[in-house]
């Protein structure tokens, strides 16, 4: 039945139409192109014989001029460079002087067509190449590319015609299928509205066909008022199952309390005299601020649905009530607004939950805020970075009160030394790992006779961190750190420097920057991962000062890009300053970041330290 409706049908005969004028608008390009193709294959296969007879026509003269016959074939040869050629006689005056392939093209018996080339000469008769083209094989690609030609034009045709099909049935006979179920399932008691899809001509139609639907529904509510008047009291039940809860209420249109069922009273404590006939602001309420009560008092006057409305019921000589209610505005036929109905909640459970774990994350806060304090006593000192490294400044900045970005300076033999590093994470667990490696970084220094190179430094850090956190050979871990060693030696005038996956940047004193970078192994995580082939780079100071950052500068993401800085526009950030002055360098190191990351959320711990051995203050 349904196959037969669509033989018969407006789109099937559309549909026809279009595939019948794929074919034909194909058929008849498939013709053209072959036309043209056969007609550019002709001529340049007219070419191309005048351009080989008119080439080889001076070589075959001198040969025939001294009477060399045996030779000339060879010439004539030239011609299989052309892959439709099969043979070739050169003519003079109607004789066959010679032939390529031997004997001839007559003798051969060779298939395909002669063409003929006459090639004048200044001194004597003209020459004339007799060749024989295969045109199966000259015109074999042509058809090869009609056939290709044409399928590609059916698949165009056909979907640009079968687009305008469906966007046919789209916009016309959907509407009118739409219209037609409208009215094919409409009945008298029950007329059924029809979908509008477009402002057009049919939806016109459909807006005509829904005004006596309308008609038709306000004549069958007259004569069913009192079905309606059930039906009223369904949705009622409807809309109160939908917001189930402990209790029911109802309120007129002066948002007068009208109902509450009986489990209100049981949770309250109230009778119905103390809540029946009064507005809610009328009750003893306590615990509520008066912005979200107005809030409440405004959305009601609107008649607006409201959900999740808490406060407290307070009543002498009990505990307070702490209760959620959610409400939907009721309106009549004629939409006038009659007053709500809702469901009321006993939410006093829930608020005790929520007070443990506001003191529970309370608590957490201050231990963190501790925490911070602590690592923060452990952090070097301006004074301690002024001693060690000259003139300096720094900027720690944890994503969270606590980090793992850190740096540690200390005098081991007659050197300083300068550890720079950031940890696996950040928050708690990033510190937690610093503390380890500052511990560590005390042993070391402790234990040490005289000053250590930096490679030997870094070495000791990455043995001591993996026997710290029980990593053993062949055992893979789960943290480690980005570090970087710094070595001062005044006497000859040599920062010694060694990096895991942190860079150094030393600034000249007209504010030229020039990156040296460290190994991209990082120390922990395993014990056997050749960290003893870091090696170290030896920088004169002079009057030269460093900046050293961790990748929470480097790899944050900027608002405007969305993209991470990388070194790159880093180090042009740094010589907007001109000079190499320590201050100048923090404060622009600073401003990059801030500049770059706008409104951004911070993705890491952020540290940098910048200084200028030779610059040092009085102590």
């Amino acid at each position: 039945m349904a196959l037969s409706g669509f033989k018969h049908g407006l789109f099937s005969r559309l549909l026809t139409v279009c595939v019948s004028a794929a074919l034909v608008c194909t058929a008849v390009a498939t013709i053209m192109f072959h036309a043209y193709r056969e007609a550019i294959t002709k001529n340049r296969l007219h070419a191309e014989l005048s351009s080989q007879a008119m080439a080889l026509a001076p070589i075959v003269a001198r040969r025939l001029a001294i009477n060399d016959l045996q030779s000339t074939p060879f010439v004539l040869r030239a011609f299989s460079g052309l892959n439709y050629v099969t043979c070739v006689d050169l003519m003079r005056d109607g004789l066959r002087l010679a032939s390529w392939p031997m004997p001839g093209c007559d003798d051969l018996k060779v298939m395909g067509v002669d063409k003929f080339v006459d090639v004048p000469l200044g001194n004597g008769p003209s020459l004339t190449f007799k060749v024989r083209v295969d045109e199966v094989h000259l015109y074999a690609p042509i058809w090869r590319e009609t056939i290709i030609f044409a399928g590609c034009s059916m698949i165009m045709a056909l979907i640009i015609f079968l687009a305008l099909t469906f966007g046919f049935r789209k916009l016309v006979l959907t509407p009118l299928d739409g219209l037609k179920t409208a009215m094919l399932t409409s009945t008298p008691r029950n007329p059924v509205r029809a979908p509008l899809y477009k402002k057009d001509e049919i939806g016109d139609i459909v807006k005509a066909y829904n005004s006596l639907v309308a008609a038709a529904r306000l004549f069958v509510r007259r004569l069913d008022k009192s079905q309606m008047r059930l039906a009223d009291s369904e949705k009622r039940f409807r809309d109160l199952a939908e917001v189930s809860g402990d209790w029911f209420f109802e309120m007129d249109s002066d948002l007068k309390l009208t109902f509450i069922s009986d489990s209100f009273y049981k949770i309250a404590g109230l009778a119905p005299e103390d809540v029946i006939g009064k507005r809610r602001d009328e009750i003893a309420v306590s615990s509520i601020a008066k912005g979200d009560l107005a809030a409440h008092l405004a959305d009601l006057d609107a008649h607006r649905e409201f959900r999740r409305f808490e406060y407290e019921v307070t009543i002498p000589d009990r505990q307070p009530v702490h209760v959620s209610i959610s409400g939907v505005p009721v309106f009549d036929d004629e939409g006038a607004f009659i007053g709500y109905r809702g469901i009321g909640v006993d939410v006093r459970d829930i608020k005790e939950n929520e007070r443990q774990l506001a003191e529970t994350n309370r608590n957490f806060g201050d231990s963190v805020s501790y925490a911070s304090h602590i690592q923060r006593r452990l952090l070097a000192t301006n004074d301690m970075l002024n001693q060690h490294l000259g003139k300096a400044y720094a900027i720690w900045q944890p994503k969270d009160l606590v980090g793992g970005d850190f740096y540690w300076v200390k005098r081991v033999g007659d050197d300083d030394y300068l550890v720079f590093f950031d940890c696996t994470g950040h928050g708690v667990p990033g510190a937690f790992m610093t503390l380890i490696v500052t511990s560590v970084l005390d042993q070391i220094a402790a234990s040490a006779p005289a000053g250590l190179p930096t490679a030997r430094f870094m070495t000791l850090i990455h043995e001591g961190v993996c026997r710290q956190l029980g990593i053993t050979a062949g055992m893979r871990g789960h943290d480690g750190l980005d570090c970087a060693v710094v070595r001062i030696d005044r006497q000859r005038d040599i920062l010694e420097f060694s990096g895991a996956s942190i860079d150094l940047f030393s600034i000249t004193p007209d504010g030229a920057v020039s990156r040296h970078r460290g190994s991209r192994k990082t120390l922990g995580y395993s014990l056997d991962q050749g960290v003893d082939q870091i090696g170290s780079t030896s920088i004169p100071m002079g009057d030269n000062a460093f900046l050293i950052t961790t990748d929470g500068l480097l790899t944050q993401v900027g608002e405007a890009t969305r993209r991470v800085m990388r070194t790159r526009r880093f180090e042009a950030g740094l010589k907007e300053a001109g000079t190499n002055e320590p201050a100048r360098l923090i404060r622009t190191a600073a401003r990059v970041l801030k500049a770059w990351q706008g409104r951004e959320e911070r993705r890491d711990d952020v540290a940098v330290v910048t200084f200028r051995p030779n610059d040092l203050r009085a102590k």
